[in-house]
């Protein structure tokens, strides 16, 4: 993942929203968990979180990332390199945890799992995560629908419609994972013509062009219903509930799961 990854951050600033999270997002996680005096652990470097809480930690296994994208330490924040599946934090000694769009960077239902698990097992008993979502809706888009949508000026970037594209071709697959070569193939098949795209959107060809990260990578992501990310939480945690990130496009597809109360299996 960590090529995958470098060759987003080479990208950074051609990407907006929902992938990079708008200023309603980062005032629903200080909402949702109350961060104005906690010390955050954040998976990730997503730099417009980064001035959340009192401190804050990120964990990323990227140095590269690190270099491109954490805005830089200081005496209330630093960056560090590690493995979000063991976290480099004693048992129940985490305030508080966030991460954005990290479970949809797992390949599997079983890493989402782990993932939770080593969540849980960070935490304090009084301790509370939130991470925000890209779920598939109840009743999945068709590719035409997408299409005509995005013609017709209904998405608001083409970020939005990349997740849009992915989440058609999920299909049946299971964990409801794509490898993100497939969302590019899905891409070409519904918007062959990029200039076509670019005209009728505005979007500049170099924006529509970050799409092409995604040509042999070996990631894949995974754009679960929220009905089942609360059903694989309920494992890990005894409260778990959705709240809203906002009105920004696509937000009703990008709720945060709020975790509260760890479940201990040690």
């Amino acid at each position: 993942m960590t090529e995958h990854w470098n060759a987003i951050r080479r990208h950074w600033q051609l990407l907006g929203s929902p992938l990079r999270p708008p200023l309603e997002v980062v005032q629903a996680y200080d909402r949702e968990l109350e961060l104005g005096r906690s010390h955050v652990v954040m998976l990730g470097v997503t730099p417009e979180l980064a001035g959340l809480g009192a401190a804050m930690t990120s964990v990323d296994e990227s140095a590269d990332m690190i270099a491109g994208i954490w805005p830089g330490d200081t005496d209330t924040r630093k960056a560090v390199r590690g493995d979000w599946f063991d976290l480099p934090f004693p048992v129940a000694s985490v305030d508080a945890l966030i991460g954005d769009g990290c479970l949809s960077v797992m390949g599997s239902a079983d890493l989402r799992r782990t993932l939770l698990a080593s969540i849980a097992r960070a935490l304090k008993a009084n301790g509370r995560a939130a991470i925000r979502l890209y779920t598939s809706p109840a009743t999945g888009d068709q590719p035409q629908d997408v299409r005509a949508l995005a013609l017709s000026g209904g998405v608001s970037t083409f970020h939005e419609l990349k997740w849009r594209v992915a989440m058609t071709a999920t299909g049946g697959a299971p964990d409801y994972t794509i490898p993100v070569t497939g969302i590019l193939e899905q891409f070409h098949r519904i918007f062959p013509d990029r200039e076509e795209l670019s005209t009728r959107t505005g979007w500049e060809l170099p924006v529509i062009g970050t799409i092409d990260v995604y040509r042999n990578s070996s990631a894949a992501y995974s754009f679960a219903p929220a009905e089942a990310l609360i059903v694989e939480a309920q494992m890990f945690f005894d409260d778990v509930r959705l709240a809203s990130t906002g009105t920004y496009g696509l937000a009703e597809r990008c709720p945060l799961l709020v975790l509260r109360s760890p479940k201990r299996r040690d």
